[in-house]
């Protein structure tokens, strides 16, 4: 549900870090964010962003390939939370009305609670349809936040064969 990349950064995970902090501090930068320790957020500038608006979330790691820099794109954490909050909600109040609904089938009363359960599905792949619509619609902005991170990690790694 929230896309994610790795960029090759060998041994100068930390450089290019300290660069696009660097970057980001930039009275004239296109875009904001903060760099603390190993991990760094990118986001567009307030006026610019809107509900749909993505947050790319940066880290150095470790893996097989060496270090790398790991990316993840999300929504706002605000908005991100919302919708884990409404998938909660509809998740219980869906295994409420099954529950509700089982026992009214143990008292041989009209089961019509039981409906709330395939409603709740419903509404949860709704949800979670409309967030790939959103990512569609945000697709602009997020090619814009990972070619700052690269263009960061070119100045600094020299790997101009970034994909």
């Amino acid at each position: 549900m929230r896309p994610q990349f790795e960029l090759p950064v060998g041994d100068r995970g930390r450089l290019v870090l300290l660069r696009l902090g660097e970057r980001l501090d930039d009275p004239h930068a296109v875009l904001n964010g903060q760099v603390r320790g190993d991990f760094a957020f990118v986001r567009l500038p307030e006026e610019r962003r809107s509900l749909l608006s993505p947050h790319l979330e940066l880290e150095i790691r470790e893996s097989r390939a060496g270090t790398v820099l790991h990316g993840r794109f999300s929504p706002r954490p605000n908005v991100w939370t919302g919708f884990m909050g409404l998938f909660i909600a509809l998740g219980m109040l869906g295994f409420i009305g099954l529950m509700y609904g089982f026992a009214q089938l143990m008292l041989d009363r009209p089961i019509w609670m039981m409906w709330s359960a395939p409603v709740s599905l419903a509404l949860i792949a709704f949800i979670y349809g409309a967030a790939f619509i959103g990512q569609g619609l945000s697709n602009d902005e997020m090619y814009e936040l990972r070619a700052f991170v690269e263009d960061t990690v070119r100045e600094v790694c020299g790997n101009p064969d970034l994909v």
